[in-house]
């Protein structure tokens, strides 16, 4: 009796996690989803002072983001994202490229995402199994604002940023996926690791 017991325990076990892992999704309706990553940016600063470089300018720089999101819907999530970035290179202003005069700079942006994740709502449709378990392919939106500083000259711009955003993850582990996004705004270019909270 208690054999046959333990044997029924066990194979309602089984049954349960074989029908979670056909169910789970990369992307879910209440999920949380931290990524950690290292960004190449090309962010547009706003110069208050117009005999300045022109009255706006924008240089690229590399550096690190976080960035959270969480699933408001099966389909949709909506975040933040933050950053620390630096650099030096040539800037665009109102009269052109001024390619050899960049300065080292200090930048921090901050701003909100929202992504539709396609890729769920492909597999639900078509009732395949296409690895949504795994991989998370979804397109949004970025816009945002931060400050730039700059040791020499001594001076703070501030920043602004919009744009649109194409990413993949694949999760390796049910909680940690490698993730690549690329696109205008926020970043051209992000890669890094996302956690399931």
């Amino acid at each position: 009796m208690l054999r046959k017991l333990s044997f029924g325990i066990i194979l309602a076990a089984l049954g349960f996690g074989v029908s979670n892992r056909v169910e789970a999704q990369a992307f879910e309706k209440g999920g949380t989803y931290l990524n950690l990553g290292l960004t190449g940016s090309d962010l547009f600063h706003i110069n208050p002072n117009s005999d300045f470089y022109g009255g706006f300018y924008s240089s690229v720089v590399g550096g690190v983001t976080v960035q959270m999101e969480w699933g408001i819907h099966k389909y949709v999530g909506l975040g933040f994202t933050a950053g620390v970035q630096g650099g030096r290179r040539g800037f665009y202003g109102w009269y052109g490229p001024y390619a050899g005069s960049g300065y080292g700079e200090l930048a921090i942006p901050v701003g909100v995402i929202a992504n539709f994740h396609f890729y769920q709502l492909i597999q639900d449709k078509t009732s395949k199994n296409i690895h949504g378990d795994k991989l998370d392919v979804y397109a949004g939106l970025n816009l945002g604002s931060g400050v730039s500083f700059y040791p020499t000259p001594s001076r703070v711009f501030p920043l602004f940023f919009v744009g649109p955003q194409v990413g993949a993850k694949y999760y390796v582990t049910p909680n940690i996926g490698l993730g690549l996004e690329v696109g205008y705004g926020k970043s051209f270019v992000n890669g890094g690791v996302t956690f399931k909270l």
